[in-house]
């Protein structure tokens, strides 16, 4: 292939320019011998399991390091939703493996929470989320008001 030869090897940690953590690790009861990785990580990775990333060379992926609480929260529900979709998956064709089981319902728990906490701080992640007197969801400021627009837009 076309770049099969280069030899180039980035080190993408170098674009990690904050340093805020998401707000809870995931999963607390999480079985460090588990054929499954935490939602974090399987989010970083792009799957849920320990044995199929494959990188591209010596390429790794990028760590992302949110740059506000509002990012952190939302980065943390979008692991959750990410695991949960993963594990959804597999067991669609591995419908008997308890362990897997017993992780989808960890994280469904995990993801409740993590889409409470965001909403009871920064207002509704879906308009279906919006409650009371007032119509909330206007109130959320669009990607281009608060992120300077050329990031999300």
């Amino acid at each position: 292939m076309l770049f099969d030869d280069n030899n180039v090897n980035l080190d993408l940690a170098l674009f990690n320019l904050a340093n805020i953590s998401s707000p809870k690790p995931s999963v607390p009861n999480y079985n460090k011998n588990s054929k499954f990785l935490t939602a974090k990580e399987g989010f970083l990775r792009g799957n849920i399991f320990k044995d199929e990333y494959l990188p591209y060379k010596n390429l790794t992926y990028l760590n992302i390091q949110p740059k506000s609480d509002r990012e952190a929260k939302l980065f943390n529900v979008m692991e959750y939703a990410h695991a949960i979709t993963d594990m959804n998956l597999f067991l669609d064709t591995h419908p008997d493996d308890k362990e897997a089981l017993h992780y989808l319902e960890e994280l469904i728990k995990e993801e409740k929470a993590a889409k409470k906490e965001y909403m009871e701080t920064y207002g509704p992640l879906m308009v279906i989320n919006t409650k009371g007197e007032e119509f909330k969801w206007i109130d959320s400021p669009w990607p281009w008001e608060e992120f300077r627009g050329d990031i999300y837009v």
